[in-house]
């Protein structure tokens, strides 16, 4: 399967070389873009009910808390909190970032229909939690003040990947690899912006 090479490739990325912030402002627009995708799943997939189960524990939700959030929304609300707090924002990652962060918006949505865009979901759900491990690894995010990030990686490690989690849930919707494989280069690129 060639876009399981391109995960590989971005789960080995030097992610202890890029600035901690800047992976965070990535990890947001890529949360902003899950949230809309997983949208477009439901859509697809209306009175499923693994996928309600599994958008349920992703959107509008209260199983995210960390100091003082513990509010319900979408995952990506977590991130924006925190963001905001920590002054990780445009101008701090700089026009590399930010117009790699739209780049990746608009080709991802480019990609076609409510099902090609679920199927994206479904795929990460199975890919996401081995490059996470890498990510929270990285970098002793507690020392750095940015402990949220880590508590959210992990989360989102436990929640993917525990029986009955969402990887369970999503595992047996259809995938194309071909799809998939453009997904993966699209993610590679946005990912490749954090290179000096």
């Amino acid at each position: 399967m060639e876009y399981k090479k391109i995960v590989n490739e971005i789960r080995e990325l030097p992610w202890a070389q890029y600035d901690p912030k800047k992976i965070i402002f990535l990890s947001l627009c890529s949360a902003k873009e899950f949230a809309e995708s997983l949208r477009c799943a439901i859509t697809a997939y209306p009175q499923n009910e693994n996928l309600d189960k599994m958008a349920g524990g992703e959107l509008k939700t209260n199983n995210l808390s960390f100091v003082d959030y513990t509010t319900y929304g979408d995952h990506w609300e977590f991130l924006n909190h925190f963001c905001g707090k920590h002054g990780i924002n445009v101008v701090y990652v700089g026009d590399k970032c930010f117009l790699a962060q739209k780049d990746y918006q608009e080709a991802v949505r480019s990609l076609g229909d409510n099902k090609v865009r679920a199927m994206t979901i479904f795929s990460r759900e199975q890919e996401l939690p081995d490059i996470f491990h890498k990510i929270v690894d990285a970098h002793d995010w507690n020392a750095l003040g940015l402990g949220f990030f880590k508590y959210y990686l992990d989360r989102h490690i436990t929640i993917d990947s525990a029986d009955g989690g969402h990887s369970d849930l999503t595992k047996d919707f259809p995938l194309d690899e071909k799809v998939l494989e453009k997904f993966y280069t699209i993610r590679l690129q946005l990912y490749r912006s954090l290179e000096n």
